[in-house]
């Protein structure tokens, strides 16, 4: 055995039930499995969305029922099986871990009454000679101390294991992990709810970090987060052999990580500029771009060339795409309009320029396009090319004052399948629009949205929204010290 079962436990250690919360403790070892998914804190609002999307892709139910609370960062989901489990959490990169419940309760008391109470039957699987294990003990929204852990492990005592203890390489963890409720509020000095249970995989948090800017080759001043371009690649469904396009490539982000998920990438800008490597480097210590900077540099760079299909010089708002062509996902992040106008292809008429158009490296006439224009382009090219069950996934920028549902996009193709709220500066933010196709493409079909939203003010309207933000704001109050002032005067008279 561990321990004795009878082993003499802190009061301060066990605690009292949490009158917060209406649950019963929940013994799963000889029912259905349970699996406790384990989320990071951030970016919460894309959390729900993007389990519905990998479930969707891996084939695995999915009780609705179970996912009531999307800020808490514990969630505990019923699981086909233990493989269903690793498979969803090694995708995910939102999660942390994900382990198998035995015992889920509202306080450390009534989680040693069940643990100690394990039939040997099933702990039998665990106890098998040669085998091992270690025991972590986590806390969320509190700091345990090491006197804390130490009274927990010797808590734990009560768990019926007879095998040794391996902590660099153990067959089996097991975690023993309390919920103190949000970061944000007052520590409570008892958990709200208690888990045991074994461990099971950990996520693909790792590719962010693998994939991060400061040591990618080719980055821009908009390059996207890696984590967030993972989740656009999670919720547009990508996998081995999918074909994804990027009409907004820059400079490749969202390829980059479809292509992590064994995506072929195909990309388009107008940029001809970026695109090959000109121009001034957005990088502080460097002042020009390097010649061999390009998307083909970064898939290079995390040796995927052999995902790569190819990048293009080409106006999203025209047709550079042949209509037979489908793919299975188009993720994007359009221009905004903010930075500067977003550009479209023109041409010269009568010895002058339409539409407030510029030559640019004397290859293409340049002007500007308005944002509406932009997004019912993506949307009708998506209707078209993309596969059914195919997804289209892009950013939406809003102005928080302005929003409402009327300003996303709708199509007889598609089914809106997740809307989720990125907040920026001020009072603007991003939605994360992921829509899934549903039927194929007929000339009567048309984007309908409240296009008076997207219009060439957008921009003004932005500059606008902050201005205003910064004059809500209260002006801080200034801690300098006036010359004459009486405490100044004090200071002279101490340093002398």
């Amino acid at each position: 055995m561990l321990g004795r079962t009878d082993t003499e436990v802190k009061p301060s250690v066990l605690g009292e039930k949490s009158h917060r919360q209406s649950f019963n403790c929940t013994v799963t070892y000889a029912c259905r499995k349970k699996f406790l998914f384990y989320y990071a804190q951030e970016h919460v609002d894309f959390r729900f969305p993007e389990l519905r999307s990998l479930c969707g892709l891996l084939g695995i139910p999915l009780n609705e029922a179970q996912m009531t609370n999307h800020e808490c960062p514990f969630l505990l989901l019923d699981m086909p099986d233990e493989n269903a489990a690793r498979t969803l959490v090694h995708r995910s990169v939102l999660m942390k871990s994900c382990y198998e419940c035995w015992i889920h309760s509202t306080s450390l008391k009534d989680l040693l009454e069940h643990l100690s109470q394990l039939p040997a039957s099933f702990m039998s699987t665990y106890s098998a000679e040669g085998s091992s294990f270690r025991l972590r003990v986590n806390a969320y929204g509190k700091k345990l101390t090491c006197d804390d852990i130490r009274n927990r492990i010797e808590a734990l005592r009560a768990l019926p294991l007879d095998t040794r203890v391996d902590l660099n390489n153990p067959t089996h963890s097991f975690h023993y992990v309390e919920d103190y409720g949000n970061e944000n509020e007052t520590v409570r000095p008892f958990p709200e709810q208690v888990f045991f249970g074994r461990w099971i995989a950990d996520s693909s948090r790792d590719g962010a970090h693998k994939l991060r800017l400061d040591e990618r080759y080719f980055i821009g001043t908009t390059s996207m987060d890696p984590l967030l371009a993972l989740v656009m690649a999670n919720q547009a469904q990508v996998s081995n052999g999918s074909l994804v396009y990027d009409p907004f490539v820059g400079t490749g982000s969202l390829l980059v990580a479809a292509s992590y998920f064994g995506g072929y990438s195909l990309g388009a800008d107008i940029d001809r500029a970026l695109l090959h490597g000109r121009g001034k480097s957005t990088r502080a210590k460097n002042t020009w771009r390097r010649r061999d900077e390009s998307v083909l540099a970064n898939f290079t760079q995390y040796d995927m060339v052999d995902h790569y299909v190819g990048i293009v010089v080409a106006d999203a708002t025209k047709n550079v795409i042949r209509e037979d062509m489908r793919f299975d996902a188009i993720i994007s992040d359009p221009p905004y309009g903010v930075r500067e106008p977003i550009a479209r292809t023109g041409k010269v008429l009568s010895g002058e320029l339409s539409g407030d158009l510029s030559e640019v490296d004397g290859h293409m006439q340049i002007g500007r396009c308005a944002l509406n224009d932009l997004i019912t382009t993506l949307v009708s090219f998506a209707s078209k090319n993309l596969g059914i069950g195919g997804r289209l996934v892009y950013w939406l920028p809003v102005l928080q004052d302005e929003y409402n549902e009327t300003a996303v996009p709708q199509h007889d193709c598609f089914n809106v399948i997740s809307n989720s709220e990125q907040k920026l500066a001020g009072s603007t933010s991003r939605r994360l629009i992921t829509m899934e196709k549903i039927k194929e493409w007929k000339p009567e079909y048309q984007v309908t949205f409240a296009e008076n939203i997207y219009t060439n003010t957008f921009r003004e309207r932005y500059f606008t929204a902050k201005e205003k933000e910064k004059k809500r704001k209260p002006n801080p109050i200034s801690r300098r010290v006036k010359p004459n002032s009486a405490e100044c005067q004090q200071r002279c008279v101490n340093n002398k």
